[in-house]
């Protein structure tokens, strides 16, 4: 991954933009994402057609704690699956791949849970903004979209400090 350095003095990570932008800071830096989106994953293909592979972030959830903000989290990292061509026969240059199939589905998923790992592993290490509560858990997919994409898609609660006290406004006459 190239040099990011995330910079806390002064950064609210209670806010739902400072998230997005964390989040698609790092996808971006990453050298093996050529596209970073966030929200719908369902519709990537739909109204844009991006370079693979890509990442896309989202929040589904957010928990309000007396001193905390639990958001949950969805991050997916897809490319789209190509046929292999194997062109040897059986009377000549036969190869035994020990992972082949029909297509790229085994590579993809390898290459994307490696890029997910990086992602993972730098909000954890990168940043004192926020922990994750429990452990990330990824699943892999293959043909769950429209767009014949396989990868993984990795579900996380983040914790965010929340000061209370920080109300601009006086609500109560």
């Amino acid at each position: 991954m190239s040099s990011l350095v995330i910079n806390n003095q002064g950064t609210n990570y209670t806010l739902y933009y400072n998230i997005l932008y964390f989040f698609k800071t790092i996808m971006k830096n990453h050298p093996s994402l050529n596209f970073v989106s966030q929200g719908d994953m369902f519709s990537i293909d739909t109204n844009e057609f991006p370079a693979y592979p890509l990442g896309n972030f989202t929040i589904t959830k957010a928990d309000f704690l007396e001193k905390n903000i639990i958001y949950t989290c969805q991050l997916t990292i897809a490319d789209k699956v190509k046929d292999k061509n194997n062109e040897s026969t059986g009377t000549a240059n036969n190869q035994t791949i020990e992972f082949e199939g029909t297509d790229d589905t085994v590579d993809i998923h390898a290459n994307t849970l490696s890029i997910m790992n990086d992602l993972l592993c730098f909000t954890r290490t990168g940043t004192q903004a926020f922990e994750f509560s429990g452990n990330p858990s990824a699943q892999p997919f293959k043909d769950n979209f429209d767009n014949g994409l396989a990868g993984w898609v990795v579900t996380f609660n983040l914790i965010v400090f929340n000061s209370c006290d920080t109300c601009l406004f006086e609500l109560y006459p």
